[in-house]
């Protein structure tokens, strides 16, 4: 990793500019060309930062109030884990978000030359549809392999 900067201000640069604040042109700094992501809105069919804009695009047009809050920041050699919940605020609510009834999620990231080269991320889905009200979802959801985050092998 850059030895300028931690795995917490990373990760903090990644949810809070790109993520809560749609600065997507800081992907291009943040991410290695070649990135993939196998989990989230769209695994594995684009790569590079390009990836990381298109699903902060399409999320934050989705939910124009998403926010996403780092429960917790691990990192070990050239991997990073972060523990999250995230929100759509309702329009007309201050700056607190309320904990309760967030989604909640888990991201693995792995680092190349201290950019994320590689991110797995697992949410509670099912919880979510039943919120949305898409519980039709649930047999396609039980019929998908279930995403592993490899081991650090380094």
């Amino acid at each position: 990793m850059n030895p300028t900067i931690s795995a917490g201000q990373l990760m903090d640069l990644v949810i809070d500019e790109i993520w809560n604040h749609g600065e997507l042109e800081m992907a291009d700094a943040l991410f290695t060309d070649e990135y993939v992501n196998h989990g989230g809105l769209i695994p594995d069919l684009l790569r590079g930062p390009e990836a990381v804009k298109l699903s902060a695009v399409l999320y934050r047009s989705a939910f124009p109030t998403f926010h996403i809050e780092v429960d917790e920041v691990t990192s070990e050699r050239e991997a990073i884990v972060v523990r999250w919940v995230a929100h759509s605020r309702p329009p007309l609510m201050d700056d607190a978000v309320p904990r309760e009834g967030g989604l909640r999620g888990i991201t693995r990231c792995r680092l190349q030359d201290g950019k994320i080269a590689e991110s797995w991320t697992v949410w509670d889905s099912r919880a979510t549809l039943v919120r949305l009200d898409a519980s039709n979802m649930t047999p396609w959801l039980t019929s998908q392999r279930p995403l592993r985050m490899p081991a650090y092998d380094g």
